[in-house]
């Protein structure tokens, strides 16, 4: 594997600076954010989105990895389930299309391992299969730059 990332991630979460209009926003549902790479299309796959707010270097690792992943040849698609990208739980991905571009999600089960369409998810990992919009609160979109 080459292991260098010739990508970018993109995050966009609460308590960062608009870089419109310089005022701390908190525009996300708690808990939530909007990651994703950006550079997938030299390797003719789609992007990585992550939506649930996790540390940084989670958020970092998890999109990395996969990134890697197709680095090296693999092709991820809607519906895919990836069993060793985090210790004792699987990912899922599904796609997602924002401003015209399909991303594949990674969706991130709750901790009885049930994903947002499994009868009894947690409610807050439910969100996951919310549309990018509908994790925004209100009208914050209003400062958003495309990506």
């Amino acid at each position: 594997m080459n292991k260098k990332i010739d990508w970018i991630v993109l995050l966009e979460c609460n308590g960062h600076k608009c870089d419109v209009c310089d005022e701390i926003e908190y525009n996300f549902i708690d808990g939530f954010c909007n990651a994703h790479t950006y550079g997938m299309f030299k390797y003719g796959h789609s992007e990585f989105q992550l939506v649930l707010n996790m540390e940084y270097k989670m958020i970092l690792y998890t999109l990395n990895m996969l990134g890697l992943r197709v680095q090296a040849g693999k092709v991820f698609k809607d519906g895919d389930i990836i069993n060793d990208l985090f210790e004792g739980y699987n990912a899922l991905l599904k796609e997602f299309e924002e401003n015209g571009k399909k991303f594949l999600r990674v969706i991130i089960p709750d901790a009885n391992h049930k994903f947002p369409d499994d009868e009894g998810c947690q409610l807050e990992y439910s969100y996951q299969a919310l549309a990018i919009e509908d994790l925004y609160k209100n009208d914050t979109l209003v400062h958003r730059r495309d990506n």
